[in-house]
């Protein structure tokens, strides 16, 4: 009986064995793969320690953030399966072979009791490791499945200062007809350069760098084409990406960086035509239930309608992917939301969604939900970050021409960090005076802790205003109208933003 007992004990020690594995495997980190860019989903590195100090890794598919755990856990539970299944063909036949030594010389009855044993530890070890590597297999295969979908963007990491009042610079794409235009990667950084320096000179704090004008980007995009004005031709190969030496540029000089684009306009038609059936708005073009819903055409260029999920979904995908790719230190979109008030643009979702608002406050409910997205996925990406929006300066014509309830983004949370609407009128504008409207907007967000920025028209100065009204040669007259400006902006502690770079230093001077 001595030696049945040693025979219960060597059992006993495979299954405690298979218990202790399968509670001491731990995934000690988790290591971003060291080719990753911010042009495709990221790989990462697994490794599982065990007890017995073993370790392997094994590179995953790409993932959302969610599936990390779940992901870590199907990982471990399958390479422990695998162990479990090596116990039950090695360990297990090891101890079959002691204990047929061990019983070899008892009685008769004693052996028919060990095989008794033996063959039911087999089949239970057995069974259990089929089971487990099963239930492993079926559910990697499905996390695998799923993550294929998906596009992972990591968290940026970048902690940004950004002041609490900014004084700010827009250079926009019509710049880049002479800094970037068939400038190669030297060209464009000297003259880069020399542009920030200038921007530092005046005092300002913070650039607001366009990034996407028409669908395109100024950066290495996986979602939009490549910029004419950067690639030779929408959609063309870039020999340089201009976001990434502006964010280095900038940050050297100690300007702040926001990255600045228009989240609904697109390109013309013919532009939308050459593009590659790869970029998924050509993809939307090419599509008959989609062109015309998702993308609608008006005025010779091409709109993304917010009506849809997939494209609100696409837009943030944009600001995800610049976000979690540069160490910007904000997100702007400007003014242009619906481009018309006709009911055609939209007229399939509207009726399609049985809505019982009218067609403006629908429209305005779709704009919210689209801003109020965007402003998610900026503190999402990078919680530092901030996400501002650059209306136009009448808040009527903003509310019932474009659909952008601005009033309703400055005194709520969750739309914007800061407003910086376009103020673009003199002290004498017969219907909207410089003083009072940026009166307005200050109060717009007394209460609501969105920082006010005044958006002033350094283009007009020195020519006619011409919708002025009586006011139309003020800028023609007085040379101090922008420096009264930011004077006034200043006094209702505000910060200010000139429109545009090319405007206050012309030819770049």
């Amino acid at each position: 009986m001595d030696r049945l007992n040693r025979v219960f004990s060597l059992i006993a020690s495979v299954f405690l064995l298979t218990f202790q594995l399968s509670g001491c495997g731990r995934i000690t980190e988790v290591i971003p793969n060291s080719s990753q860019t911010s042009l495709s989903p990221d790989t990462y590195e697994y490794t599982l320690e065990t007890s017995d100090t073993s370790s392997y890794s094994e590179t995953s598919v790409p993932y959302q953030s969610e599936d990390i755990t779940a992901l870590s856990e199907i990982t471990e539970t399958y390479s422990l399966s695998e162990e479990i299944g090596d116990i039950s063909e090695t360990d297990l036949s090891s101890s079959t072979e002691a204990a047929q030594t061990a019983v070899s010389t008892e009685q008769n009855e004693e052996e028919a009791d060990v095989t008794s044993v033996e063959a039911t530890a087999e089949t239970t070890v057995s069974a259990v490791s089929e089971a487990v590597l099963s239930e492993a297999e079926t559910a990697v295969e499905t996390t695998y499945e799923t993550a294929q979908t998906d596009t992972y963007y990591p968290v940026n990491s970048y902690y940004t200062l950004n002041c609490s009042v900014q004084k700010a610079v827009w250079v926009s794409y019509l710049e880049y007809d002479r800094i970037m235009s068939g400038k190669t990667r030297e060209e464009f950084s000297e003259a880069l350069c020399e542009c920030f320096d200038n921007i530092a000179a005046l005092g300002c704090n913070t650039v607001y760098f366009q990034v996407r004008a028409h669908g395109d980007a100024y950066y290495n995009s996986a979602l939009f084409p490549t910029a004419s004005r950067l690639g030779g031709e929408i959609g063309g190969t870039a020999d340089y990406d201009p976001l990434e030496i502006a964010v280095k540029t900038a940050h050297d000089r100690g300007l702040f960086i926001h990255a600045w684009i228009n989240p609904m306009r697109l390109m013309t038609e013919s532009e939308m035509e050459s593009l590659s059936d790869d970029c998924i708005l050509k993809q939307w073009y090419n599509d008959d239930d989609k062109n015309g819903q998702y993308i609608t055409l008006y005025s010779g260029r091409w709109y993304l309608n917010p009506a849809y999920s997939e494209v609100t979904e696409l837009i943030c995908d944009g600001i995800r992917e610049i976000v979690t790719g540069y160490d910007v230190d904000g997100i702007q979109i400007d003014d242009y939301f619906y481009p018309t008030t006709e009911e055609f643009f939209d007229s399939i979702a509207y009726t399609a969604s049985g809505t019982s608002l009218s067609l403006g406050d629908w429209r305005r409910a779709l704009i919210d939900t689209m801003v109020s997205a965007m402003y998610t996925t900026v503190h999402s990406a990078n919680s530092t970050a901030v996400f501002g929006i650059s209306p136009q300066g009448n808040a009527d014509n903003n509310y019932e021409n474009l659909y952008a309830d601005t009033v309703k983004w400055c005194s709520e949370g969750g739309y914007c960090d800061y407003i910086c609407p376009q103020v673009y009128y003199g002290f004498e504008n017969e219907t909207l005076p410089f003083a009072e409207t940026a009166d307005q907007w200050s109060e717009y967000v007394s209460d609501s802790g969105v920082a006010l920025v005044i958006g002033l028209a350094a283009y007009k100065v020195g020519a006619e205003d011409t919708y002025a009204g009586t006011g139309k040669r003020e800028w023609e007259e007085n040379s101090d109208v922008l420096f009264r400006q930011q004077e006034y902006a200043e006094e209702l502690g505000a910060g200010y933003a000139f429109f545009r770079y090319d405007s206050l230093f012309e030819d770049g001077e």
